[in-house]
């Protein structure tokens, strides 16, 4: 259309666009503050021209040519790979801090104190054999000893307990994120079907797969309608149109089998021997498969579990050696009554000093003769408190020192190591663990620091670009409306002043 009537039609058009354009402007300054929002940004076309013969092509005014996200995919998967380990390592170093707040040392109060104390009193009664109250001292601090590992046990299986329900808590998580991303994957079917852009759904959709990538390590992938599909361990987690749910191992009951659940309050029984805290998936036949999880917050709980487990398992093994060691030399190899009484599978909470003594120190065994002790023979006390400095294995599953009646003491193993040496042990591989978490989390957080800005200097919204936007879309409509205004002026020439 030339004329007139075509310059009218260019102005509407300018008018339109520029209108349109304000408007998504002030949509980016609405949302400066609202999470995973990416700036919008309108495209302008020129307009197809017509032909005028003679003359040649001639403009026909501007076109919008979509909305679109001013995004970087690359910078977006980066970001979603990097929150995983950042909360794999974060939740692994919030774990081994609880585990490290219970051991608690170097301290007065710790259990290397209590070991301390305990073997100190031996020593006492080894030089004051005929003094009563040397023998209630032995006995006292020998159960604020049993008191303190078990109230180290209690804290220990809380924290197992804790972590357990943090994988419980992120299976559910997941289960409802993948929820959500179904009926956003819809939704955006919904929209793209018909040729359009759901930029604000897809927003939502990448911060959703963001923080399900930060829960575990998904395969994302995207189809021609821009829905996502979602792939753990090879298992499709949500596909086209399939919702698949993640579950754990919470418990194992009286019968050994595994008590299984997703989160939802129910419970199945499978047979098995997966740990507590295996994530697993349901399989068409209606048994559960274990799925590996390799980053992500439920990596982090599974590590820091196994290594909580570990370390009640090695506390237990030191408890149990070193009880049997202290009665193998009080009752004389089972010629006498044992000082401690306690259980091999749980020995750090079961550890107790033996009811008759506690009822009658004077049963404690100082001297060498079990039947007849000489008067002032304190040899056997010294013998027990000399266990301080004995080299043990004290991290094994059944007690194998060799004991020796008449010296009363125990030939040192290979590789063996004083109790506070096992007990030191114990504690600074923790503490090197824990180090290594915190130097990852710290690391990773600076690596995340660097694209968040990266991202945010790609697609966040800048206040100054906006407010220069919004000045000269205003200023495009105002001449838009202008050319309007003159073309209107001209008609009103052409048709009211023309003419005879």
């Amino acid at each position: 259309m030339s004329g007139l009537f075509g310059t009218l039609n260019i102005g509407t058009k300018g008018m339109a666009a520029s209108q349109t354009a304000l408007q998504t402007t002030s949509h980016n300054l609405a949302n400066m503050n609202t999470i995973g929002y990416t700036r919008q940004r309108v495209n302008f076309e020129a307009a197809n021209p017509y032909t005028l013969s003679g003359v040649g092509q001639i403009g026909t005014g501007v076109k919008l040519s979509g909305v679109v996200r001013v995004i970087d995919d690359y910078v977006t998967k980066q970001i979603q790979q990097e929150n995983s380990s950042l909360n794999r390592y974060g939740q692994k170093a919030d774990t081994l801090g609880k585990l490290e707040m219970i051991f608690n040392e170097p301290s007065e109060t710790g259990l290397s104190s209590s070991f301390s104390r305990f073997y100190s009193s031996w020593n006492y009664l080894g030089s004051n054999p005929e003094l009563p109250t040397a023998k209630t001292m032995v006995s006292q601090e020998a159960q604020s000893l049993a008191d303190t590992l078990t109230h180290m046990s209690n804290q220990i299986e809380n924290v197992q307990t804790d972590t357990s329900y943090a994988i419980e808590k992120d299976v559910l998580d997941f289960n409802n994120k993948v929820e959500q991303l179904h009926t956003l994957n819809q939704q955006i079917f919904n929209v793209t079907v018909k040729g359009d852009t759901p930029n604000d759904l897809l927003d939502q959709r990448d911060r959703l797969t963001t923080e399900l990538a930060g829960i575990a390590d998904v395969e994302l992938s995207y189809d021609s309608f821009q829905r996502v599909q979602v792939k753990l361990d090879g298992h499709e987690m949500l596909g086209e149109n399939s919702v698949q749910k993640l579950a754990m191992v919470s418990d194992h009951d009286v019968d050994g089998n595994m008590v299984i659940t997703d989160g939802s309050g129910k419970t199945v029984q499978q047979t098995g021997n997966f740990a507590i805290g295996q994530v697993v998936i349901a399989s068409e036949d209606g048994t559960y498969s274990s799925v590996s999880v390799e980053n992500g917050s439920i990596k982090g709980s599974q590590e820091a579990l196994e290594i909580v487990n570990d370390k009640m398992k090695e506390l237990n093994q030191m408890v149990y050696s070193f009880a049997t060691a202290v009665n193998q030399i009080h009752s004389n190899d089972g010629e006498g009554i044992p000082f401690f009484e306690v259980s091999q599978t749980d020995s750090a909470k079961s550890l107790k000093v033996n009811a008759e003594i506690m009822a009658d120190s004077s049963k404690i065994n100082a001297g060498k003769s079990i039947e007849n002790s000489a008067s002032g023979d304190g040899s056997r006390a010294t013998a027990i408190s000399a266990l301080a400095t004995a080299k043990i294995n004290y991290f094994s599953d059944a007690f194998s020192a060799e004991y020796n009646e008449d010296t009363m003491s125990f030939t040192a193993q290979a590789g063996g190591s004083t109790t506070a040496g096992a007990y030191n042990d114990m504690v600074t591989s923790m503490g090197i663990m824990k180090e290594q978490a915190d130097n990852m989390t710290a690391s990773q957080a600076e690596v995340l620091t660097f694209l968040e800005n990266r991202r945010g200097s790609i697609s966040g919204v800048s206040m100054n670009e906006e407010v220069v936007d919004m000045m000269k879309f205003s200023s495009a409509f105002q001449a838009n409306a202008r050319i309007i205004s003159v073309v209107d002026e001209m008609l009103d020439t052409l048709i009211n002043r023309t003419g005879v």
